[in-house]
């Protein structure tokens, strides 16, 4: 049986794909920046923001990394609560859960004092036992190195825990440390996209996870 759900935040807990990409379009028109740079760009959502920068620009110097990265904090950081409403279902889903006595953690590539914002923003900070962002860990998504860290973290085992999701950052993660994942399609990546990653199942709403997570991964059909 599950015992600890470690959810991805951008996309699965919050409706935040659409404001992170008018911030993207935001810098992309800023700089003058290509279409095709665009569309590389948003589907890098779910990693750390330097490394997005450094994968779609791999031929530039680390100082104008930066300086991208900077511009779309400066954007981003001003209006974190307004980029992320949480999904509809959101603070029933942790209640159920929690009144199973499922550990939540959050494992984001997004910086944990600004997740931690919004979580107070809207009361929902005390259902989670922990949120590891980028600044926690050496290797981030898909690396499975953030899935290890909260499995030790929270004394638990691998059979027990499962990674919840919208890309195939978060479920190769899973993958690779190990664990089950579900798939959600409310963010940026396709069913299909999913589908790659083999989750043990992948749901449309974020609240239709209770039932898998609830049943077990004995039980999943």
């Amino acid at each position: 049986m599950y015992r600890l759900a470690i959810f991805d935040f951008d996309g699965t807990l919050v409706d935040s794909a659409p404001g992170i990409v008018d911030v993207m379009r935001q810098v992309v028109d800023e700089y003058m920046l290509s279409k095709e740079i665009f569309e590389q760009w948003r589907q890098l959502i779910g990693v750390p923001l330097l490394t997005q920068v450094e994968m779609i620009f791999p031929d530039a110097e680390g100082k104008f990394h930066e300086e991208v990265a900077n511009r779309y904090r400066t954007i981003y950081d001003t209006k974190v609560i307004e980029i992320c409403p949480p999904f509809p279902a959101l603070k029933k889903t942790l209640h159920e859960l929690a009144e199973a006595e499922i550990d939540i953690a959050i494992v984001t590539s997004k910086r944990r004092g600004l997740v931690e914002v919004v979580l107070d923003h809207h009361n929902i900070s005390t259902y989670f036992k922990l949120v590891l962002g980028q600044q926690d860990v050496s290797n981030h998504k898909p690396h499975p190195e953030p899935v290890h860290f909260t499995l030790s973290k929270l004394n638990h085992m691998h059979p027990h825990a499962v990674v919840i999701g919208d890309s195939t950052f978060d479920l190769d993660m899973a993958r690779a440390a190990g664990v089950d994942s579900i798939g959600v399609t409310t963010g940026i990546h396709t069913r299909q996209i999913l589908e790659g990653s083999q989750p043990v199942k992948i749901v449309d709403k974020l609240e239709e996870v209770l039932p898998i997570i609830l049943n077990g991964r004995h039980k999943v059909v």
